[in-house]
């Protein structure tokens, strides 16, 4: 019998599903990503201001927790659509910030950007507390694996694409005009992703919870004891990754000096790599588990941290394939990561309050994620005259900025250990697996 007649097909609606994430991410990565931290730049942010920016979208999401009593209410699909179809509003103000150069100081243009991220971060805050109740609703247990690696892979096709297309806009100086056409381009891909999110199946709350306001069971969620071995992986992970984007590009930017498309295609290559996934999670997922995949993604990024550390201190030469394999691997690591530990939340959850589950567990990582920026922004400020050198490496503000996630990384690490998964494999059959799935073992049979 093949793959095909026994393995389940996804529920009717999930390609509009697909759809939706691409154009979401097409537009989002603008407003969100690389490109706000490079118009952020040129207005003068300072490392503070670049984490406080890097940590907004995450700390919004604090707005979860008040929201997710009323989602019963309203319904999922509504919660999202209205949300998402909000927060265009405050995007469209972006398009004429730079629109004010000589019309105001480039402080109040940055105060403007700051508003306006502030209001469309707390729009999606709020929205977001609908979304793993409906996918978990509308996707079956024993397809979820597979799922979120089809998501993952049209989330990062319309990232990629948005990088590719920033990369070949910007050029070597862009203007405040281009930066302001970028922005219009976010509003139109935004609007585009609210018509395929409209064709997504609704999925009905449990009947318990539909039509009223639920109170939240807060010693149940913080009694579950596999809930809460998952939160402390998710908070030091978000710990670690929260600012990497923004201080890396303010590194190669500020310090190294690479010219902001080369810094856009750089940053592509993560995209280029989480699409990686695709291949390597579809089946394994939900065959191996995700705890070893977590493991396994750690170990990597740990390697790729302390490059980039032996860059910063002139031990590693940089040069624009080094930095682009990094984010490559960086890419793989964090799609791999992220999905496995969606999935594991997915099984740990109990049906019943899930919407304030999953708020608390977006919000611990993402409070962490939004917090962890500025403080790793104000020791990178502090540090700024520092300069030793050390066991041959040059000890400055972003050799032990990168050394400072590579210790919170082994902590996830130590926290993983903890990580309750019955039906995972042990990370040396999943190391097994992969080398006896590998497209390398075939090539060298050939």
């Amino acid at each position: 019998m093949s793959d095909h007649a026994v393995r389940p097909t996804f529920p009717e609606g999930t390609q509009s599903l697909f759809w939706f994430f691409f154009l979401n991410f097409l537009s989002c990565q603008i407003i969100m990503d690389s490109p706000i931290f490079l118009y952020a730049e040129s207005l003068g942010a300072s490392a503070t201001v670049m984490g406080l920016i890097a940590g907004m979208t995450p700390l919004m999401v604090i707005f979860q927790i008040p929201a997710a009593a009323h989602v019963g209410r309203w319904g999922y699909k509504v919660f999202i659509a209205t949300g998402w179809s909000l927060r265009l509003v405050f995007a469209f103000g972006l398009v004429f910030v730079p629109l004010l150069d000589g019309v105001i100081n480039q402080q109040s243009q940055l105060a403007l950007v700051l508003v306006l991220l502030f209001a469309f971060n707390v729009v999606r805050g709020i929205a977001s507390c609908a979304w793993y109740p409906w996918i978990r609703g509308l996707i079956p247990e024993n397809i979820r694996g597979r799922y979120l690696t089809f998501e993952g892979a049209f989330v990062n096709a319309g990232s990629l694409v948005a990088f590719l297309l920033v990369a070949a806009y910007l050029g070597q100086a862009p203007t405040s005009g281009q930066f302001s056409v970028l922005f219009a381009f976010s509003v139109v891909a935004g609007a585009g992703s609210i018509y395929f999110i409209l064709r997504v199946p609704a999925v009905a709350p449990p009947s318990e919870e539909a039509g009223k306001k639920q109170v939240a069971p807060w010693a149940e969620i913080f009694g579950n004891r596999l809930f809460r071995k998952l939160l402390w992986v998710e908070l030091f992970m978000a710990i670690a990754l929260g600012g990497l984007a923004a201080f890396t590009v303010k590194y190669l930017k500020a310090e190294a000096g690479m010219q902001d498309n080369h810094i856009m295609l750089a940053s592509a290559a993560k995209f280029v790599g989480a699409l990686g996934t695709l291949w390597f999670l579809k089946a394994r997922l939900d065959r191996m588990g995700s705890r070893p995949v977590i493991f396994f993604g750690l170990a990597i990024g740990l390697i790729c941290v302390a490059v980039f550390g032996l860059i910063a201190g002139g031990v590693v030469p940089l040069n624009f394939f080094a930095v682009a394999g990094l984010y490559f691997s960086f890419g793989f690591v964090l799609a791999s990561v992220t999905m496995s530990m969606t999935r594991l939340a997915m099984a740990t959850v109990p049906r019943l309050g899930s919407s304030h589950y999953f708020a608390v567990f977006a919000v611990v990582g993402n409070l962490a994620m939004g917090m962890s920026p500025t403080l790793w922004g104000l020791m990178i400020d502090l540090l700024s005259e520092w300069d030793v050198v050390w066991l041959g490496i040059e000890w400055n503000e972003y050799t032990v900025y990168f050394a400072g996630v590579a210790g919170v990384l082994l902590l996830t690490a130590l926290a993983t250990v903890r990580l309750e998964e019955p039906k995972a494999a042990r990370l040396n059959e999943f190391l097994i697996d992969l080398i006896r799935h590998s497209p390398l073992r075939y090539w060298m049979r050939d």
